[in-house]
Parts: structure tokens; sequence; C-alpha cells
């Protein structure tokens, strides 16, 4: 997905994972710009139905909701990861998870690509275009090696949201 700042990439992409856990798969909500804490508040207040002002004012109903969502649910691991990391960093995350936990997650959201760099070339961060190309054939080539559905999104530039016609 791509957006202007403030589009709601993360609140998609969040929803989609909810949606996948409801659903029973299993995954990882990988997030290099936001807390985990605000992800896990957005994602209570998805499972709950409730507003997310609301969700630290009634802690104990929306522990309950949650795990009784929980039983007949897939299971979400939300990780903060620093910008800059690397698709080494995300594959090593992702390998431990599995040797803990024995399980094989099902898909993988990325909050964002942007945040990124790759770990097979050396680019100037300023270079943008180059080093998202080679962060998303990274990612690509992780969720083909890992089998798992990816999803992640790019923001764009102040000056794309003013465009007619967007290009690279």
């Amino acid at each position: 997905f791509a957006g202007g700042s403030g589009s709601g990439k993360s609140l998609f992409m969040q929803n989609l994972a909810v949606n996948w856990v409801t659903n029973g798969l299993s995954g990882v909500y990988l997030t290099l710009e936001l807390s985990e804490e605000l992800c896990a508040m957005r994602i209570d207040s998805m499972i709950t139905e409730m507003p997310s002002r609301d969700i630290l004012k009634n802690v104990d109903d929306v522990e309950i909701k949650v795990k009784m969502a929980g039983k007949k649910a897939g299971k979400c691991y939300l990780k903060y990861m620093s910008a800059q990391s690397t698709i080494n960093d995300v594959r090593a995350y992702i390998k431990e998870l599995q040797i803990q936990m024995s399980i094989k997650p099902d898909f993988l959201c990325v909050d964002y690509l942007d945040l990124l760099m790759p770990s097979t070339v050396k680019v100037a961060p300023t270079d943008q275009f180059v080093k998202d190309k080679y962060v998303a054939e990274e990612l690509r080539n992780l969720a083909k090696e890992l089998d798992l559905m990816l999803v992640t999104a790019s923001q764009l530039n102040r000056s794309a949201v003013e465009e007619v016609e967007l290009d690279h």
C-alpha cells in the first residue's frame, strides 16, 4: 500500500492482521514507526469494538474480551524494530519466534517498508527509490522463503500527494 502521511496505512494493515487472526491465521505485525503499545491498543480496539480512547479506562473488560476472542483465533505477535533495521533482522526475529513459540507464521505485516534498509547492498539512505527497490525485493524473497503472506506500505512524499498522476 502507498499513501500520504496520516492516510491510515498502519490502521489498514492492523485491520488486515486482525481479520487474518480472527480467521485462524497466525502472524507477525512488525512496526518500525509506532510503539508496540499503540499498535496493541488499536488492535484491542478492533477486536473488542471499543473506541481506542476507552481501552485504558476498561482494561479488565478489554482483557476478558480479547482472551475470549483469542480462544477461537490465531496468534498475532507484535514487534517493534528500530528504523534502519534490515531484512536479516526481520528474518532473525521470525526464526527466533518459530523456535521459541513453535509456530509457523502465516503472514507478516511490515509497518513500513521505507524505514527498513537493504541487507544485501549498501545504498545511501537519501536514494529512496533505489533503497526501497532493494528492500521490497528482499521482503518479497523473505516471504517466499518463509512461505507467508506479506503486506507492507510506503509513504508518499508531500509532492506526490498533490499529483494528479502518480509515477515512481
